[in-house]
Order: C-alpha cells, then sequence, then structure tokens
C-alpha cells in the first residue's frame, strides 16, 4: 500500500516537470564548454589550484549574458577586497594568531552586514569579500610572506574563469537580457490587460490578487534586467532610461486599474462612456495574443479616450 501511494506520488512529480527549452540545452553544453576551457587555461598557465576557475565558471554562469557580467563583475571586486584584506590583516598581525583570527572574523561579519544590505549581485560581492579574505588569510597563518602569492593566485584563476564564462555566454548562442526585456514587456502588459479586464468586470477577487503579485514581481524584474541589459553594450546603456520610464508607466497602470476594482463606477457620470471603450480596448487586448505586434492603433485608441475624457470631465 506504502509502496504504491509511492509510485504514484513520484510518478505525480515527474509528469509535473517541464521539459527542457532550447535555452536550457543551449546553456548546459555552453557552460560545461566554458568551466572546460577555464580548467585546461589553468593548467596550461600553471596555477596553483586550476579548479577555482572552473568552479567560478559554474558559479557566474547564468542563462543570459547580462547576467554573467553583472555576477562576474562583482564576483571580481568582492575577490580583490578580499585579498586586499587578508594581505593587510596578514602582514600587520600575522604574528598574533589569536588577533589574525579575530579580525578575519570582523571582516566576515562586516561583509555579511554589508551583504544583507544590499541586493544581488552587489550582496554576492560583499559577501564573496568576506570569505574570500579567510580563503587567503587561513593558509597563510605563520606564514605571512605567502599571503601576497596566494592572493595573486587566487584573483588570476578567479579572472580567468569570469573571462571564460563572459565570453563563451556573449559569443557561442547568446541570450541577450535586451531581448528578454522585450518579451517580458510584452507579457507585463498583456498581463496587465487581463487584470484590468477583470478589474471592470468585477472578477475573482483572489484571482485577482494572485495577477496583481505575478505584475509587481515582473516589474522588479524587468528592473533588475535593465541593469543587465547595460552590461551587454554601450548601445544599451542609452535605452536604460526608455525601459526605466516604461516600468514607472506600467507601475501607474497598475495602480489605476487596482483602483478600477475598488470602485465600480466613476463618480462623474460623464466619465462611464470612456470608461466602457476603454473596457472594450483591454478585452479586445486579452483576447488577441499578438496583439502588441503593432501597437500603434492601440496607442491611437487609447490617446482619443483620454482626450474624450479630459473633455468630459
Amino acid at each position: 500500500m506504502i509502496w504504491a501511494r509511492l509510485k504514484d506520488d513520484i510518478g505525480t512529480r515527474i509528469a509535473g516537470l517541464t521539459r527542457p527549452t532550447r535555452s536550457d540545452w543551449i546553456f548546459a553544453p555552453r557552460t560545461v564548454s566554458a568551466g572546460l576551457i577555464a580548467l585546461l587555461a589553468a593548467y596550461a598557465l600553471k596555477l596553483d589550484h586550476p579548479q577555482w576557475a572552473m568552479m567560478t565558471v559554474f558559479i557566474v554562469a547564468q542563462p543570459v549574458a547580462g547576467m554573467v557580467l553583472a555576477k562576474g563583475f562583482y564576483r571580481l571586486l568582492g575577490t580583490l577586497a578580499g585579498a586586499l584584506a587578508a594581505i593587510g590583516i596578514t602582514t600587520v598581525f600575522g604574528a598574533n594568531s589569536w588577533l589574525l583570527v579575530a579580525l578575519l572574523a570582523v571582516w566576515i561579519g562586516i561583509c555579511t552586514l554589508v551583504s544583507s544590505l544590499l541586493r544581488n549581485p552587489e550582496a554576492y560581492g560583499a559577501a564573496l569579500a568576506g570569505y574570500t579574505a579567510m580563503i587567503i588569510g587561513l593558509p597563510a597563518f605563520g606564514q605571512p610572506h605567502l599571503v601576497i602569492d596566494l592572493a595573486m593566485a587566487r584573483c588570476a584563476e578567479i579572472v580567468l574563469g569570469i573571462a571564460c564564462a563572459a565570453l563563451t555566454s556573449r559569443l557561442i548562442l547568446p541570450k541577450l537580457a535586451a531581448d528578454a526585456i522585450i518579451s517580458r514587456l510584452k507579457r507585463s502588459i498583456l498581463d496587465l490587460a487581463a487584470y484590468a479586464d477583470g478589474a471592470f468586470s468585477g472578477g475573482d477577487t483572489e484571482k485577482l490578487a494572485g495577477l496583481h503579485s505575478k505584475l509587481i514581481g515582473d516589474v522588479q524584474t524587468l528592473g533588475e534586467m535593465r541593469t543587465y541589459a547595460r552590461l551587454e553594450g554601450p548601445s544599451l546603456a542609452t535605452r536604460a532610461y526608455p525601459v526605466r520610464r516604461t516600468i514607472g508607466q506600467l507601475l501607474s497602470a497598475l495602480s489605476a486599474a487596482r483602483a478600477l476594482h475598488a470602485h465600480a463606477a466613476p463618480k462623474n457620470a460623464a466619465l462611464i462612456p470612456a470608461r466602457a471603450e476603454l473596457q472594450a480596448v483591454v478585452s479586445e487586448l486579452v483576447a488577441k495574443p499578438g496583439a502588441l505586434d503593432d501597437t500603434a492603433p492601440w496607442v491611437a485608441r487609447l490617446d482619443a479616450i483620454a482626450g474624450n475624457a479630459a473633455a468630459d470631465a
């Protein structure tokens, strides 16, 4: 009986798993290739710990090129900060074992505190600065003259791993944050239209609350993706402001849609026709998956509705 239930449970879980996408099939061999390249290069350069280069590739590996660059950048900053801290603490206090360990512990505590105040990938860099100092400082315990060599070796291996991960993610069938932003913006606008449609028609409160939470999460993700996109190329930095403005407009529209759900009808009776026209627009958006392939007609209709509403108010 128990075995039968266990088999049913396992079968249900397996059936619920999603199949790997095309991006997954690209990401896996690309990451493995970058790791092997980093390992071979580390051996060729006769670095002290070649495995650190390969581990760095797997640590910073992300499906989107901009995310790899961001995580690699802050990993590099964290490693450099930790290496400098280890050199300073070990050089000055290396003769006193208790003081050395105490100061390393204080440094880790400070980095952990800073990490808790930041968001990824900045938080990751701050945390890395803490344990990097320990990784470099403890092996130099009693031998402070070795700390500079250990720090240089650690930094060289980390830089090699970051370079391999960044180059492969950017050159081998890259998935760019800029493209991800466009697709996520389209999905968010359609989700917003669905939310507004439900708000107009007095839809299920629980369902609308879930959709509202999803939209908030998507907007936060868009803000992070905008940062990643700026790292993918200088030309993308100039588009950062329009994306940020669009994110702000999404939040404003979401707030307006929530107000529609809270108020069944406008207090000004003259605005009821505008409300009906706006409801028709969002209903059409929801019913047409490819509606955003050409946004000009929709923008023109919304501008006309806004103009009529302003004239009637």
